[in-house]
């Protein structure tokens, strides 16, 4: 049976921060401070009993493309759309060729494969009707500390970016049926 570990994603301070909880659901292991401007998503690891916390990363979304930056210390990661149509993102840095896709149609949830060999690293669930819970991220096996603050990067940058766009979507269908009832 393959092992994974459950992290839970919960909303702080009136969802301007992101706390990941290890599967106990107390213990913080990276909090996410949210901000409108650029860098929109900064990443930190949670203190622990040896070290301080530090920034693993921050991410910032391009305003009239899908573009996503990744700026971490470290090896660089790049993370681009598949194609245009697609709302699938290819994940590249240090020995990592992954792609964040979802795990259904007309869902928001998502899953990690690892391109060379297939094989799904994590999986996101949504939690859709809860207020202060962001979702469930199943790690699959038993990444190192590098790997897995890339995983948290990448599918924080790429659930954020749902986010914005399902936002930015329904604006623009509230703004386009306002016009409608206004004629």
């Amino acid at each position: 049976m393959d092992s994974h570990r459950e992290l839970h994603l919960y909303y702080r301070d009136g969802h301007s921060r992101l706390d990941i909880t290890d599967s106990d659901k107390h213990t913080v292991l990276y909090t996410v401070h949210r901000a409108s401007s650029k860098p929109h998503l900064t990443i930190f690891r949670a203190p622990s009993a040896s070290t301080g916390g530090f920034i693993i990363g921050q991410v910032s979304f391009h305003h009239f493309s899908s573009g996503i930056d990744l700026d971490r210390p470290g090896p660089p990661l790049a993370m681009r759309k598949t194609s245009k149509m697609s709302s699938n993102y290819e994940v590249h840095g240090n020995s990592i060729n992954w792609r964040w896709e979802r795990a259904r149609a007309l869902t928001s949830n998502i899953r990690l494969v690892d391109n060379f060999g297939g094989g799904v690293l994590a999986r996101f669930e949504n939690a859709s009707f809860s207020v202060k819970k962001q979702g469930t991220l199943s790690i699959l096996g038993r990444p190192t500390w590098d790997m897995l603050d890339a995983i948290i990067i990448t599918g924080l940058a790429k659930i954020e970016y749902q986010r914005r766009s399902s936002s930015a979507q329904s604006g623009a269908i509230n703004a386009s049926n306002l016009a409608v009832t206004n004629q």
